[in-house]
């Protein structure tokens, strides 16, 4: 998932929340060097990111985005995902998203930043950039430049069937969603919050 849904499934602790964002700089082991809490954080983030990639409820459509597209599907339903969570964040959220997004940028700035996530985070707040993924523009020019990156410009125009299919998207986020939030909630009882030891955080 991306940050947003990652956000959201972390929203009861500040310290998860910062882990949704600070989880993708973070590689290897987890630092026992990091605020505990902030550890668990980066842990649970690293957990939906493994469940999602499990997940049957997702496999139908990584096929929509065609066989071009295939490869890099992944990357780019998690764009759809945060996308349909802000177009729809009055039926999946709570309060503004606004609100919500404020929170989580304040709840990330609380810890130390790595330069490599530095850049972002400033781009991010300074346009409320996780509010804005409610702008099927906004996330298509981040597909884009997401596609440069990889070498696989020629692909891109198979991103149209994103806004021609994007009520199919959004009928296979009702499937995968939920799925997903009873997955992680239920790990999280059996073991994020279950763990007492730094020797644990690995």
């Amino acid at each position: 998932m991306n940050f947003l849904v990652h956000s959201w499934l972390a929203r009861d602790n500040d310290a998860y929340v910062a882990g949704a964002f600070l989880g993708d700089f973070v590689k290897g082991p987890i630092p026992l060097t990091l605020p505990r809490e902030l550890q668990k954080g980066i842990r649970l983030h690293r957990h939906i990111d493994s469940t999602s990639n499990k997940m049957e409820e997702m496999r139908s459509t990584y096929w929509r985005l065609g066989p071009d597209l295939r490869r890099v599907a992944p990357i780019l339903l998690d764009l759809i995902a945060d996308h349909i969570l802000a177009l729809h964040w009055d039926r999946y959220g709570e309060g503004k998203l606004s609100d919500f997004t404020r929170h989580c940028y304040r709840s990330i700035g609380k810890y130390e930043i790595p330069c490599t996530a530095v850049e972002l985070y400033h781009h991010t707040v300074n346009r409320d950039l996780w509010a804005n993924y409610a702008d099927l523009d906004v996330i298509l020019g981040i597909m884009h430049r997401i596609l440069e990156r990889l070498g696989k410009e020629a692909f891109k125009n198979g991103l149209s069937v994103i806004p021609r299919d994007l009520a199919l998207f959004h009928i296979d986020f009702q499937i995968y969603f939920p799925a997903l939030e009873q997955k992680v909630n239920s790990w999280r009882r059996s073991e994020l919050d279950r763990v007492h030891e730094e020797g644990f955080l690995e």
